[in-house]
């Protein structure tokens, strides 16, 4: 899912961005992560806080952040409700979703309920351009992630700015988002929620990314069916 993910992030979200220092303290923290974690299925509470406070060249590593037990994920929570971990609440929310925690999708609920407007910050940012990703991952253990990815899709802009992300703009980025974090799912019920957002789209370019999201459903429903 990652592979595809990456190509329709616009703003390279939850990858940082391409310098050589990123890539050496990711490459770091990553090391320390697999010495202290080879032995173990499941990471420490304290390998989960290094995994999503740790900066990478190209996104966070799925499989270890699919390894995070209930400790780790409730430390995770903890982190997600707490202003002073913003930088890492993009991570956070990400690697919630891919340990399926039955706490994930209440964490993220209540991080998308904090009130925002005027101009934020760039981690509010990036936190948000990564939440529809996040829920595409939670969606395959709770399915009430899909439904919220439907929402999405059709919600109002947020009330809030970055930079030139304003108003259309900011909701077109996270509608087609969501979109696309449904199509990776595979599951018929998001191929469901998808051709209902097809019988309502209002413009040619919407159409043409709901007709590409599709064609990718059905082949993820044959990926995942193998």
């Amino acid at each position: 899912m990652s592979a595809a993910f990456s190509k329709q992030d616009p703003a390279s979200l939850y990858r940082p961005f391409g310098r050589v220092r990123g890539f050496m303290v990711g490459l770091a923290g990553l090391v320390l992560i697999l010495a202290g974690s080879a032995a173990a299925q499941t990471l420490s509470v304290e390998e989960a806080e290094r995994l999503v406070r740790s900066v990478y060249y190209e996104g966070m590593p799925e499989e270890l952040a699919a390894r995070i037990g209930p400790a780790g994920a409730a430390r995770l929570v903890e982190m997600l409700a707490d202003s002073e971990e913003a930088s890492s609440h993009a991570q956070i929310m990400l690697a919630l979703g891919l340990c399926g925690s039955p706490d994930a999708m209440a964490a993220i609920e209540s991080w998308m309920a904090v009130p925002r407007s005027g101009e934020v910050d760039r981690k509010t940012f990036r936190a948000w351009q990564v939440l529809p990703y996040a829920l595409g991952h939670l969606a395959r253990s709770d399915r009430r992630a899909l439904r919220r990815l439907e929402r999405l899709i059709h919600e109002d802009a947020p009330n809030w700015t970055f930079r030139q992300h304003r108003g259309a703009r900011l909701r077109r980025l996270t509608r087609d988002s969501a979109v696309a974090s449904l199509a990776e799912t595979g599951l018929p019920e998001a191929r469901s929620m998808l051709d209902r957002a097809a019988r309502n789209a209002s413009d040619a370019q919407f159409e043409e990314h709901l007709r590409a999201a599709r064609a990718r459903h059905a082949e993820r429903a044959r990926e995942v069916a193998r």
